[in-house]
């Protein structure tokens, strides 16, 4: 009876816990590509060392090799993120066909109209 209002409840969010929440669902909606762009800017200002690397080949092929192994990863995820794009557009076709089109209610009703129509 003399229990205190609200003591099992929870306390509120506070401003940061609410956009940590929302940082965390933006996050999740976010493809991989995204932060590999991002990534691309720091890989250029990264192989800004190449500029003055002339004169040290050793560097100079380093600095390239990671260049080049860094893009390749990206042009790597690129593909397989386009594939899930491709595959995903396919099956949400696919789905659509059947819920429309591919109702066998649908395609009756559809018949039906049709040869009503015709034989007017």
């Amino acid at each position: 009876m003399n229990e205190e209002p609200g003591s099992d409840s929870v306390p509120p969010a506070t401003l940061r816990e609410h956009f940590a929440a929302a940082w965390r669902r933006a996050n999740r909606r976010r493809p991989i590509s995204f932060y590999l762009l991002l990534a691309m800017i720091a890989a250029l200002l990264m192989g800004a060392p190449m500029i003055w690397a002339k004169n040290d080949p050793k560097k100079f092929a380093l600095c390239l090799s990671l260049s080049f192994l860094f893009f390749f990863v990206i042009i790597y995820r690129a593909i397989i993120d386009f594939l899930e794009l491709v595959r995903r557009f396919f099956a949400e076709r696919e789905q659509v066909y059947k819920n429309t089109l591919g109702a066998q209610d649908f395609a009756e009703r559809l018949g039906q109209r049709v040869n009503d129509h015709d034989t007017r």
